[in-house]
């Protein structure tokens, strides 16, 4: 069994911090709750963080005269066994990058940023993600093409969700009269804008770039998870609807028992 590792602890300015690898932040040691954060407040040099430092309050500096610059290692410095564990590479192959190297699938990047768009796999089918035209087009004959907009996003925002017909490769919608399973449909879930083609996010939405990817970065095997049927609100659906149907049927009975016209 692998031991848990201890946390790796930086000081500066006589304050300790945990370097938390997974969110990217410094937490200081006896209170939690106060995080530094590589990508929000600290500037990427590459080879250093600069950290704009407020050292009468002990905190960022949001006060540009108050502001004293504070030079923070790289996380691949800071803990490199860390790093290399949560990217699946050797400490060796740290040599000479930078975190957004180990962070970014570099060749993913550079293919992103000269035109190739993402693909995600459906059901055993591949799909071009096209955040532009907000579609996804069959990637050998570019017909069918799904539509971004009627997907639905879930509650919490993270993902696409649709029920599917993978013969046609249509997204469809159900009859909310169904009284049995649907032969065929399935239903798929697949990352939100973010997960599906975080370049083109920050494109659209002028976000910035090496931020997001830092956060989220480029998938090169998407494929959308498909949810049996019997794990969704479908089978609440059918039985509401046979027992809808068995009371009607029961009151037809009641209306048409012998010695009583109908109507009457």
């Amino acid at each position: 069994m692998n031991k848990l590792r201890e946390p790796v602890i930086y000081s500066f300015d006589q304050i300790s911090y945990v370097v938390d690898i997974e969110n990217q932040v410094l937490r200081q040691t006896d209170a939690p709750e106060k995080e530094i954060s590589f990508i929000n407040q600290m500037t990427d040099f590459g080879d250093h963080y600069l950290l704009a430092w407020d050292e009468q309050n002990k905190i960022p500096a949001t006060d540009p005269e108050k502001a004293e610059p504070y030079i923070i290692p790289p996380l691949i410095e800071l803990d490199p066994e860390g790093m290399a564990a949560r990217y699946g590479l050797s400490p060796e192959q740290l040599a000479g990058r930078t975190d957004f190297d180990v962070m970014v699938d570099q060749e993913a990047l550079k293919a992103r940023q000269n035109g190739t768009l993402p693909q995600i796999d459906i059901a055993g089918e591949k799909f071009i993600v096209d955040l532009r035209l907000q579609e996804l087009r069959h990637a050998e004959y570019f017909f069918p093409v799904i539509s971004l907009k009627s997907l639905e996003i879930t509650d919490d925002g993270w993902h696409y969700e649709a029920f599917y017909e993978p013969i046609m490769k249509q997204v469809v919608q159900l009859d909310p009269k169904l009284t049995e399973f649907p032969n065929g449909i399935i239903k798929i879930r697949l990352p939100n804008e973010i997960g599906l083609d975080p370049v083109g996010t920050a494109r659209i939405y002028g976000m910035a770039e090496r931020d997001l990817l830092r956060r989220y970065p480029i998938q090169k095997e998407l494929k959308a998870e498909v949810i049996p049927l019997s794990e969704t609100y479908v089978p609440r659906l059918i039985r509401e609807n046979r027992e809808q149907l068995q009371r009607e049927h029961e009151q037809i009975t009641r209306r048409m028992r012998p010695g009583k016209r109908p109507g009457f």
